[in-house]
């Protein structure tokens, strides 16, 4: 048996917190977001290595008038600016959907849902129809239907409706995964010494279960995500070293699967590493991935590729 690496990233911009209005993680004109995802690409393409892209499906849209049909609740839909991708490219964003698809690496463009929608605030009727409209627009964009989820927020959905879709596989929380206790000093020093843990692959509902840790994985907390800073407490600490620190837990966690014949899975958002200070460390873990894989040693899978 030989070990299997998942990368997922979600590609959400303004819709990611579109339900309470916050946007200060990104940047203007979603500059930063479109030039590091490029970068990433221009990685991913130099090593050979296919990434899970979730999408908003929203985001297909080069213009839409702020107006969606279906049984949401009340101002679900007030952050819609009903522009297009010139005006508003946080919330319009087909032109790194296509920069994705027309990369000579396989990528897999998997559903975040159509809205970013919220699954246990939504009823199972509302999340059937952002599902369809999901999967329309994946159509209407010329792409497959997917068959990978993530849920925002990694909330609950029933299984039902995600097989009525055809969704084959979702990514799910490691269970009893963190920090238990509050005292800042030892979660501060957990945070910076922590080991990734091995991700499981497992069947429920006849829907394939592909588990990752709360926080993003692929990115660094101690670093600053997007236009956000890390807290205070790491401020203290230079940035060379938290970024040796990063860049030690995600090569450590890579081999860490091979030696064990294990599945990882890593995940952050684009916005996350939108920034000159994440890309270092995930640039030097993906050559290291790279390599072991040249070396037979892992195989890198897309979630659609996952199998038990």
């Amino acid at each position: 048996m030989v070990a299997s690496l998942t990368i997922s990233v979600e590609l959400e911009l303004g819709w990611g917190m579109h339900d309470v209005a916050e946007y200060s993680h990104l940047s203007k004109e979603r500059r930063n977001e479109t030039e590091y995802t490029l970068r990433f690409l221009d990685l991913t393409d130099q090593l050979n290595v296919p990434i899970t892209f979730n999408v908003v499906g929203h985001l297909l849209h080069q213009s839409c008038d702020g107006h969606h049909l279906g049984p949401y609740p009340d101002g679900w839909w007030s952050e819609d600016p009903g522009t297009d991708m010139r005006t508003n490219p946080l919330f319009y964003a087909p032109d790194l959907v296509e920069e994705i698809c027309d990369r000579p690496t396989d990528h897999e463009v998997a559903t975040h849902t159509y809205s970013h929608l919220l699954a246990e605030q939504a009823t199972v009727e509302t999340l059937d129809t952002d599902l369809l409209k999901a999967l329309e627009t994946h159509a209407s964009f010329g792409l497959p239907s997917p068959t990978s989820i993530i849920l925002p927020r990694h909330q609950q959905p029933e299984y039902q409706i995600l097989r009525k879709h055809g969704i084959k596989t979702i990514r799910q929380l490691i269970k009893d995964y963190g920090r238990p206790d509050i005292n800042p000093i030892s979660k501060t020093w957990w945070i910076l010494t922590r080991d990734h843990p091995m991700s499981t692959l497992r069947e429920r509902n006849a829907v394939l279960e592909t588990t990752v840790t709360p926080h993003p994985s692929l990115t660094s907390s101690t670093l600053p995500s997007g236009q956000s800073p890390p807290h205070p407490v790491f401020r203290t600490i230079p940035v060379q070293i938290r970024q040796r620190l990063h860049r030690k837990y995600l090569i450590a966690a890579i081999d860490r699967a091979i030696d064990r014949d294990r599945h990882l899975h890593l995940w952050t958002h684009v916005f996350n590493f939108a920034n000159e200070y994440q890309y270092p460390p995930i640039e030097c873990a993906l050559k290291h991935l790279a390599r072991r894989r040249n070396e037979g040693k892992v195989h890198i899978r897309r979630m659609s590729d996952l199998h038990l």
